[in-house]
């Protein structure tokens, strides 16, 4: 006889449980608020509100009352994960603990996965970065790098800072004695906790599998990966820049990272292209903070031609990504469904009977989009 306790809302308390306990990054960014958007689809595009910001005055006679100024980011609802297995009579006859070992918590680690994966790839949207291709920071002097370049970035110092790097990076890094020492913080899930490498130069440092390496463009002009500004024709705001070259050959791809002589921003592309006739137009963000002379050289990051990879490991404070995780809608006949969200994070369980197979599905599933809402408040560390 099937357990009568193992209902979608039952299943979905436990499967929320787990999700929040599995992931990394997807606990350490902002995570809108979005109960509003109950019947949303992919492809959509959704308004997610962000933290208000405000304006240090200085007293004098009589205080100024500001209005709060919440921020707000467009993200697209780009991905629907979804896990759905078969379950036997037997199965549904398990007590919620065992079915959840079994069936949920397997089911859920994909889920985790999968989310956390993909928040990874907004790394492209970053375009600061510190350190070298193919070596993953192993000293203090490394980690006082990076603690560097977010204070010149003037990113907010406090307990929002945190970089996420992978097994690699962890393997060396745990080779410094501050690491090694370092007190876990541990506070917002299993994972976070297994993943932590404590508090070092005021940033909370954790592995996750899910870091992604970036493969950069094959752009060339004969001897490296770079070009000339064309004819001057970047002003002050735009986003897009027109370069040539004697021998200009090959591809740029989205996340690809250049300076220009004469500024001391880094930049990052937004779509690929491929070059003819010596030369290419690049669309990048963030917009370009002064104009550009003509025939500037354009310097990318890192040199395709000496390597054509590198780990983009992540120092972030909290707000740089918005995550949101939008309601489902549930279907038709919904007394075997459930959608069960808590602090801005959810999941819809529908438990399904095919009368043609005979067979009962369990279907896991939640909507998501992100979007790196303030690059500027994030750097790649190279590995």
């Amino acid at each position: 006889m099937a357990n009568t306790f193992l209902t979608p809302t039952v299943i979905g308390r436990e499967a929320l449980m787990i999700l929040e306990n599995e992931l990394i990054l997807s606990n350490l960014v902002h995570r809108g608020h979005t109960k509003e958007f109950t019947g949303a689809q992919s492809g959509d595009t959704i308004t997610v509100r962000g933290p208000a910001s405000f304006t240090a005055q200085e007293f004098t006679s009589s205080i100024s009352v500001q209005d709060a100024t919440e921020s707000s980011v467009s993200l697209v609802l780009e991905k629907h994960f979804d896990v759905s297995f078969a379950v036997t009579a037997k199965d549904l006859t398990l007590e919620l603990q065992e079915f959840s070992n079994q069936l949920i918590r397997p089911a859920v680690v994909a889920l985790a996965q999968g989310l956390d994966a993909y928040v990874h790839e907004k790394y492209i949207e970053i375009p600061n970065s510190y350190g070298t291709a193919g070596d993953p920071p192993d000293s203090l002097a490394d980690l006082a790098g990076v603690d560097k370049t977010m204070n010149d970035l003037k990113i907010p110092m406090g307990r929002d800072r945190f970089a996420v790097v992978d097994s690699q990076a962890k393997a060396d890094m745990l080779g410094i004695s501050a690491v090694a020492q370092a007190d876990q913080r541990g506070d917002g899930g299993q994972a976070l906790q297994e993943a932590s490498m404590g508090r070092v130069m005021g940033i909370d440092w954790f592995m996750s599998q899910n870091v992604k390496t970036h493969t950069l463009g094959t752009l060339t002009n004969g001897s490296a990966m770079a070009a000339l500004v064309n004819n001057a024709s970047v002003a002050v705001g735009d986003k897009t820049l027109a370069v040539d070259a004697t021998s200009l050959s090959g591809t740029v791809v989205a996340g690809d990272t250049f300076t220009v002589a004469g500024d001391t921003q880094q930049y990052t592309i937004t779509s690929g292209t491929t070059a003819s006739g010596n030369a290419a137009t690049l669309s990048f963000l963030p917009a370009a903070k002064v104009a550009w002379a003509d025939n500037a050289a354009v310097t990318f990051v890192v040199d395709g031609v000496a390597t054509d990879t590198y780990v983009s490991n992540l120092a972030l404070h909290k707000n740089c990504i918005t995550l949101a995780i939008v309601p489902l809608e549930l279907p038709s006949g919904a007394s075997r469904a459930q959608y069960i969200g808590d602090r801005n994070l959810g999941i819809r369980v529908v438990h399904d009977y095919n009368i043609t197979t005979k067979t009962d599905t369990i279907s896991l599933d939640f909507l998501a989009g992100a979007k790196c809402q303030h690059p500027e408040l994030g750097v790649r560390i190279l590995g």
